[in-house]
């Protein structure tokens, strides 16, 4: 069976410690091609790597900047690129709204007033999985904060399953997402500060049973794990990390 290969492209938290980018990571096998939230500074991260063109989607895990605020650049940087293949986009039941929104406010004399070059459709992400990039994706809620309408991934490719956190704190919301993956994909914006919105390393470690994940990666880490990497246990992405699966 073909193997399934994860490249982060963004590893960083939202306020990009480290030099890193923001969260985009790219889930790939033959047929499958698959974004994994678009940060704010992810265009520039994605270019490092490969043609934008060659995405054919992105699932969003929540709406803060650093997770869906690279959409807009995206799009419109595919406009002028000549991109004429169809891009399909899931995530909260807010995306849309909020894509709209975010395009208001940066491009007002672009979106709405320019056809588009190519085809952009939106859907609603849940816990019945639906196709998205080649991918089987379905989505439950972690904890994180309310009006960013969190959700984890689980993506099935190649016969493998990816977990992805996206932000979230501890909570049996959490291993329910991570339960029987092959590869989970999880933050640790903090190494052993406890925070609301936030799982960090040492509350990760001490649940680690109960995620029953055959392998976790770090990522999304901020200043504090990153002085502390040192120590990390896990496997820990950082931009341009590449994982087989």
């Amino acid at each position: 069976m073909s193997a399934a290969t994860i490249r982060f492209l963004g590893s960083g938290n939202a306020f990009s410690d480290g030099g890193r980018a923001n969260a985009a990571i790219l889930v790939s096998a033959p047929g499958v091609s698959l974004l994994l939230d678009c940060g704010g500074s992810a265009l520039p991260a994605i270019k490092k790597h490969l043609d934008p063109a060659a995405i054919d989607a992105i699932a969003v895990t929540h709406l803060h900047g650093d997770h869906f605020g690279g959409i807009t650049y995206f799009v419109i940087a595919q406009h002028f690129a000549g991109r004429k293949r169809p891009l399909h986009l899931g995530g909260p039941p807010s995306l849309s709204a909020r894509l709209r929104a975010a395009e208001q406010a940066l491009y007002p004399d672009f979106f709405g007033r320019v056809p588009l070059a190519f085809s952009v459709s939106e859907v609603v992400l849940g816990a019945s999985a639906l196709d998205l990039g080649g991918a089987k994706v379905a989505a439950l809620p972690v904890r994180h904060v309310r009006l960013a309408e969190p959700h984890g991934l689980r993506v099935e490719v190649a016969g493998k399953l990816v977990a992805y956190s996206g932000d979230a704190r501890w909570s049996e919301e959490l291993a329910a997402v991570a339960r029987g993956a092959d590869l989970f994909i999880c933050e640790a914006s903090f190494f052993d500060t406890e925070d609301p919105s936030h799982i960090n390393y040492r509350q990760l470690m001490a649940h680690r049973d109960e995620l029953g994940a055959k392998r976790i990666v770090l990522t999304h880490l901020g200043a504090e794990t990153l002085a502390r990497v040192r120590e990390l246990e896990l496997e820990y992405a950082t931009d341009g990390s590449t994982f087989e699966l």
